[in-house]
């Protein structure tokens, strides 16, 4: 169970007893806060115990709560978005299928920017020649080099920006992933560059939703990198902490 800390107070006093109320030493308490809230202070905190610290880390002027990563949802609980139909007052979103899914402006209760890094890596087989003179003396000269083989690994990373629309009308939450989208709906303002019609399209969702928040959090340096390494894909802890941070407020 994590216990996370989505707001601090401003007295240095209670964050000297919040550290002694876990058992860290003050700089070990501050360094574990530091950064983008919410942060995960405990990543194993003790299931009998949790409850009795967020009491007491709320009675300090804290913001604290439990999660448990497993309830975290992915992309398997979403709708990934292919394509975009922008209707009288609604939208429609498009699956793989084809198949639109109607979602009014009232409907998204906040968006969230992200983005998602993946790695793939290549094992690349190479086969040099060198100047062997060995054999070259033994050959008489006639063959003057070595095959050798060598083997190395080739790492790329891949970075694309998405946009998780979180509905409170019980239909799952949409995400539009920068690449994976069809932009034509666009029309005029679509752009060559696929980040910029990303952005496009956010503008355009912000104009159906004008009141709707946008929460970038997921996308500061050191927010995800910083959780703690659990069952759940860390973007998607990520996103999960921020949205039970905002139901508090924060």
């Amino acid at each position: 169970m994590l216990l996370v800390i989505a707001n601090t107070p401003k007295d240095p006093l209670a964050r000297t007893q919040a550290a002694r109320l876990v058992g860290l030493p003050p700089a070990d308490f501050s360094r574990r806060l530091a950064g983008t809230l919410p942060r995960v202070l405990l990543a194993a905190a003790p299931v009998d115990q949790v409850a009795a610290l967020v009491d007491g880390f709320e009675s300090l002027g804290f913001a604290a709560f439990t999660c448990d990563p497993a309830t975290a949802p992915s992309d398997e609980d979403r709708l990934l978005v292919r394509g975009i139909r922008v209707e009288a007052g609604a939208l429609a979103f498009l699956d793989g299928k084809g198949e639109a899914h109607p979602c009014f402006g009232t409907a998204v209760s906040l968006i969230q920017r992200g983005v998602r890094v993946s790695t793939t890596s290549e094992t690349v087989n190479t086969t040099e020649r060198r100047l062997d003179i060995g054999k070259a003396v033994l050959t008489g000269g006639l063959m003057l080099t070595s095959k050798i083989q060598k083997q190395s690994v080739r790492t790329e990373e891949t970075r694309e920006a998405f946009l998780l629309l979180q509905r409170n009308d019980g239909q799952p939450d949409a995400i539009i992933y920068e690449r994976r989208v069809d932009y034509r709906f666009l029309g005029a303002d679509k752009q060559p560059a696929s980040y910029a019609n990303l952005e496009k399209t956010l503008a355009r969702l912000r104009n159906l939703a004008p009141t709707v928040p946008v929460d970038d959090r997921a996308t500061r340096p050191g927010f995800v990198s910083g959780l703690p390494l659990t069952s759940s894909d860390p973007v998607d802890l990520a996103l999960h902490l921020i949205t039970l941070a905002r139901t508090r407020g924060f």
